[in-house]
């Protein structure tokens, strides 16, 4: 199964302007406490201090949008996009949607893990906590050990199936 970050969005979410080429982009992932579901903003770094959030923030990550005639996005953006995303998850660590941020937490790992961003620690776990490595900070990280159902995995799918396929 592939796993990879997907463009950001065409327009704000809080002023519903379209970003252009060179717009630099703050990505948020929430809970909406509301709605117990995975939410995603895209918003102007300025916008983001006075945007209200349904719930708490999980992660975040930055990317700069790019020309839409140019379908290209480099491997490296692609990548450090992902890593944001990844500390943002155990940098921001929220006390209410904690099975959210473990799932995210967890598949991200296995990803960068794949592309040889993280490696494992020790014996590989089944449960509990896997420990990872991030090869270039040699920052360790506990990732908790998640039974991704089906049924979890449409549901951040549907949420957030434009960040992470």
């Amino acid at each position: 199964m592939e796993w990879q970050f997907k463009t950001i969005a065409r327009k704000s979410t809080l002023s519903g302007e379209p970003f252009i080429p060179g717009d630099r982009v703050l990505c948020l992932i929430y809970k909406d406490d509301a709605a117990g579901e995975l939410g995603r903003a895209d918003l102007r770094p300025d916008e983001s201090e006075v945007f209200e959030l349904p719930g708490a923030v999980l992660g975040r990550w930055s990317r700069v949008v790019k020309d839409p005639d140019d379908d290209s996005v480099s491997a490296r953006e692609t990548m450090a996009s992902a890593e944001d995303f990844f500390f943002s998850l155990y940098d921001n660590e929220p006390a209410q949607a904690q099975e959210e941020a473990d799932v995210l937490k967890h598949l991200l790992s296995l990803m960068l893990e794949r592309k040889r961003v993280l490696r494992a620690i020790g014996d590989r776990q089944t449960s509990g906590e896997q420990t990872y490595l991030h090869v270039k900070t040699k920052r360790e990280f506990k990732v908790p050990i998640v039974d991704v159902s089906m049924e979890l995995m449409l549901k951040i799918q549907d949420t957030i199936g434009d960040i992470i396929l």
